[in-house]
Parts: structure tokens; sequence; C-alpha cells
């Protein structure tokens, strides 16, 4: 069958590759998912649609329309279509079968990444390393949660607009599954606590606190200064000592795709746990960091009230022979930070607030006081911060931690 692909110029279900557009032809023939333009002889994006056109003066002025790409005889409109590809940013996804629904979350609902049937088959960025749930339009109302958990970050793609008036969580929270594609290959720890000191923090973002101690833990994790890949955060330290507190979880990654709009007035929340408390002459744990939260259209609107955030979880508490410490907490919203284990241990010291708002670096955590039974335990770090991206750039309203980069 012969089509005819008219290529959008700078329009939102396009790739953008590597190397760019408008490199010189080799041969005829350019990289995957280039193609070749007759006209200008240079490398161009894949198509964002195709239909049954001629070209000529009538074709729109801002495309360029190329002649007969080429599918296999009797190929059906369907596998044709099938293969336009949506995404600029960190995520590129061309379904493998027409989406032809729309989707909509009206109650509380929960994806396992790792196993779910809702996850389409695609080909693009990280084949198979994704869960993509897809509709020609996506709506999450108020009052509906879409909750996502397991091994594979989530993808939201809408073959048109996207509006979440609800809640998308893909947060670590502690003692619950982790969020979805949290704690990548490509964490990094930062020193490993000795004697009795608090954990770091985990970076992503933003740089993770020190644990306290006799002296302090660290220095954490460099932070990922030049992020260029689709991922979650990264687990807090463990504490040291016996029965120390466990580093928090790092914060899951979600990014929506829509081919038109994103409009966002509720929630979306990828932050990382709290860590865990420590029992007995211990670090407490250090934060989790937040994840990421993609956001990839042509226009991308959220209102005054909207929620966006991938804030970093408190660090634990460090114990004294007699006290157990407290836990760090979970994020709960975008512009406070989660506090640090305190109050439960008289000489452990207190954990470090996890990263919130302008602040991407966690608090540091401080130094526990010696008891007349011995012992001076550290505070975990609190979690840096996580990344928020929007493609192509363009300005956020409402509650956004950490501001996009």
């Amino acid at each position: 069958m012969w089509r005819t692909a008219i290529i959008g110029v700078g329009l939102g279900a396009c790739f953008a590759p590597n190397p760019p557009t408008g490199a010189p032809c080799g041969d005829g023939k350019c990289p995957s998912p280039l193609v070749c333009s007759p006209a200008t002889d240079t490398c161009e994006r894949v198509a964002q649609s195709t239909i049954d056109a001629p070209p000529g003066d009538d074709a729109p002025a801002d495309v360029l329309v190329i002649d007969a790409v080429d599918a296999p005889p009797g190929t059906p409109d369907a596998a044709i279509d099938a293969q336009l590809c949506y995404g600029v940013g960190f995520a590129m996804v061309c379904p493998t079968v027409a989406v032809t629904s729309p989707l909509t979350v009206t109650a509380n609902e929960t994806i396992d990444t790792t196993t779910s049937s809702r996850c389409i088959a695609y080909t693009g960025t990280a084949p198979g390393g994704l869960c993509v749930i897809a509709g020609t339009s996506v709506s999450i109302p108020m009052g509906a949660t879409l909750r996502g958990v397991g091994s594979k970050p989530l993808v939201i793609l809408a073959t048109g607009s996207l509006v979440v008036g609800g809640t998308i969580d893909v947060a670590s929270r502690s003692g619950q599954p982790t969020g979805a594609g949290a704690q990548p290959a490509a964490c990094s720890a930062g020193a490993a606590a000795t004697g009795t000191q608090g954990g770091t923090g985990g970076t992503f973002g933003g740089l993770g606190g020190n644990g306290g101690g006799v002296t302090s833990t660290g220095p954490a994790s460099a932070p990922t200064s030049a992020v260029t890949v689709f991922r979650g955060g990264c687990r807090g330290g463990n504490g040291a000592g016996m029965m120390a507190g466990a580093g928090g979880n790092g914060g899951g990654a979600v990014y929506l795709i829509a081919s038109t709009t994103i409009t966002i007035s509720g929630t979306i929340n990828a932050s990382g746990s709290g860590a865990a408390n420590a029992m007995v002459t211990a670090g407490g744990g250090g934060g989790g960091t937040g994840g990421m939260i993609g956001l990839d259209a042509p226009t991308v609107t959220a209102i005054a009230g909207a929620s966006i955030f991938a804030n970093g979880g408190g660090g634990g508490e460090g114990a004294t022979p007699m006290k157990v410490g407290s836990a760090g907490a979970d994020p709960t919203m975008p512009l406070v930070g989660a506090i640090g284990g305190t109050g439960g241990a008289n000489h452990g010291g207190d954990g470090g607030a996890g990263a919130a708002g302008a602040t991407i670096a966690g608090g540091n955590g401080t130094n526990g006081g010696v008891c007349d039974r011995g012992g001076a335990s550290g505070g975990g770090g609190g979690g840096g911060a996580g990344v928020i991206r929007v493609f192509p750039a363009q300005p956020l309203a409402g509650s956004v931690s950490p501001p996009p980069s």
C-alpha cells in the first residue's frame, strides 16, 4: 500500500531524534526514525499522521509533504496508523495497535506496571521497558485516583487531549509498594554510614542531605545535573549500627503525552518516602528522593489550584540505648518539606527534612547527644528533589515542586 506522509513541523506527536532534523541525508538514507526529504535532501522527522492526499500546492503551510512512504502491499490502514509516534521529550511511543477508544478513570485504580494487561504494545523509547496506557482522549476526573506501582515507569498517552482533574499518584510511601519505576539501576549510592551515623538522603534532581553522627556521613552522591533518561527516583542510605533505620524509597516516574493539550487542575505526585527510624543506639535512614514527572504536549496548562510535585522524604531519627527514634515523614504537599524524625529519642539525632519547593536539596541529619548510658546516634539526611520536565518548555501555574528544569 502506498501512502503519503505529512510530517508536522514543531507539533506535539513528533519525536525529536538524535541527530537532529536538518542533517544531510547520507546516500539518500537517514538514521531511524528519520526519513530523507527529496525536496531538501535532509533528514526529517517520522510521520505525525498518514493520509491519502497527493502532494501539491494544497498542502498546509506548516507541513512537509513527502511522497510514497511505502508499506507492504495489503497492509491494513489501522496497522499503518498504529505506527504513529508520540512524544518530543524523554519518551517517544509508537503504539503497535491503533488507539481507538477514550480512556477514563472513574474511581480509584491501581496499575502494576510490571504485570498489568492495560499496558499496550509499542515501539520507540525503551521498548518493553515502559508501561504505556493509552486512549484517544484521557480523563482522570475530580475524585478519581490513578495509582502506578511496579518496576516500570508509567506513560499515559492521549492521541488527542489529556485532562487531570483528580490524582495521578506514583509516589512511594513508608510501608507501601514503591511508585512505578522507582530505584532504577542508574541510581548511585552516597557514602555508607558507619558506627552509629545516619544514612544519607537519596539524590536525583537535588542533593540528598548528609546523615548525622559522631561525624557526619557524606557526602551524598552528586545530583544528576543533566537528566536525559525517563526514570524514577533513588533510595536513601541505611543508617549504621544495631537495628539501624532503613532508607526511604525513591519516588516513581510518570510521563504524560498528548498530541493536543494537557490540562491539570488536580494532583500529580511522584514523591519519595520517609526513612525508617533506628531502634537501638543506631542511625536513622536517609529519605528517598522525588521521582520524575514529564509533561509532553504542544500546550500544557496547569491552573492555579493544581499540585505537581516530586519531593524528597524526611530522614529517620537516631536511637539511644533506651529510646527508639521517630520515622521521617512522607511528603504530602508540594511546597512544605516532609519533616525528619524527631522527638522519639531525647539524645538521638533528628532526621533532615526532605526537599520541597525551591529548596531542591535535602536537609542534613543532626548529631545525637551523649547520654549517661552512652550512644550518640545520628539522624538520617532528607531526600533530594526529583525532576519535573515540560516539553516543549512552557510555564506552569499552580503549586509545582521542584521548579521545572
